[in-house]
This record gives structure tokens, sequence and C-alpha cells, in this order.
């Protein structure tokens, strides 16, 4: 009987925390939407990568790839429309964010140990492989047979200053991860997320950015 009540304690407590990680989830990705749409006629400058970011690093792989495909197919059919049409090239911005829920879901360990600068390193890293792979690829379907190898160095060249200010924005945005963690512990009841986050995260960042904001939660 004790073992029967054990196990239906349990897998309320799995869906009761599956709910609040879908929850936060959904919240932080429409963040990323909302906020890039603010900004949406400053070039390259994008919150959409840094939430997908923090999603893995808080919930794992799984929500991060759920986060990057919903929030890449949301984005592209209500907000892009606004200025225009990413057509076909909405499938290289979805690898892109992919390839970022991947690496960092993988990599989780290592990332909550990086400092702010290495983050931001990371982040502007993102920002130069993504740029590469959706202007490159975004021209060879849209000229197909037309392009050389010299129009798309050109290319590349003349989109300098909006790589550069991608680099920037993630930079300055992943720099800021261990912050954007301790606003969600404030912003989504507290003691709620803390039990929904890995040890290491918690362990790693929290306590070292946030002591003061930790003694006023317990």
């Amino acid at each position: 009987m004790n073992e029967i009540q054990t196990t239906s304690k349990q897998k309320e407590t799995t869906r009761i925390q599956t709910i609040l990680k879908l929850s936060v989830t959904a919240a932080l990705a429409s963040l990323g939407i909302i906020l890039s749409a603010v900004v949406i006629f400053f070039p390259n400058i994008e919150f959409i990568s840094v939430s997908i970011f923090l999603i893995t690093l808080l919930f794992g792989i799984e929500y991060g790839l759920l986060a990057a495909v919903s929030v890449s197919v949301v984005y592209e059919f209500l907000i892009i429309p606004i200025y225009g049409s990413g057509g076909l090239l909405i499938i290289f911005k979805l690898l892109c964010y992919i390839l970022l829920a991947i690496v960092t879901g993988i990599s989780r360990r290592v990332f909550v140990k990086l400092s702010f600068w290495e983050l931001g390193v990371f982040g502007a890293t993102f920002a130069v492989i993504y740029d590469i792979i959706t202007t490159l690829f975004g021209q060879i379907i849209v000229l197909q047979r037309s392009v050389t190898l010299s129009y798309l160095i050109g290319v590349l060249i003349f989109g300098i200053p909006f790589t550069l200010a991608h680099i920037i924005g993630n930079f300055i945005l992943f720099s800021l991860t261990r912050t954007l963690i301790n606003w969600v512990i404030s912003a989504f009841q507290y003691r709620g997320i803390k039990l929904l986050m890995l040890p290491q995260v918690q362990n790693s960042t929290i306590k070292k950015s946030s002591s003061h904001s930790s003694e006023e939660v317990i």
C-alpha cells in the first residue's frame, strides 16, 4: 500500500514539474518573440537565441528543441510578414536554433561554469555562425545557378555591419545569463522554479550571483 502511494505521489510530482516546465518554457519563448518584435526594425538585434539558450540551460535539451521549433514557426509566420517574407530561409534559421539547443543541452554542465565573458563570446560566436548560414543559403536559394563564389564573398562583406550588430547584441544578452536565471527564479514563484532546475545550474549559477536573493526566498 505504501509503495502504491509513493509511486502515485512520484507520478503526481512529475506531472506537476512537467506542467511548470512547459509553462516557464512558453513564457520565456513568448518573451523572446515579443522583445524581438519590439526591435524588429533594428537590424539583427533579436532575443530568440538567448531565450532558447536559457530554456535549454534550465530544463534540458527536450525543452530547448521544443522552444527552437515553436519560436521559429511563430516568429516566421506572425512577425516576419510585418516587413517581408523569409520564405524557405526559415529552414536554415530553424536548423541554427536547433543546433544551439543541441549544443547547449549536451554541454549544460560546462556552460553553468562559464564566466559572463565566456558566455558572451559563445553568444557572439553563434551570431556569426547564424548569419553566415542564413546569408549564404538565402542567396543560394534565391539566385540558384547565378551564384558565384565571388558574389557570396561580396554578400558576406556587405553584411559585416549587420553581423557586428548581431554579435554585440548576442554578446551582451548571453553574458547576462546568470542575471536572467535569477530573474526567472524571482518571476516564477521562487521555490517552484528552484526545484525544477538541475543541481549544477542551481549551485553554479544562482549561489554565485544571487546570494542575497536566495536569502530573501528562504
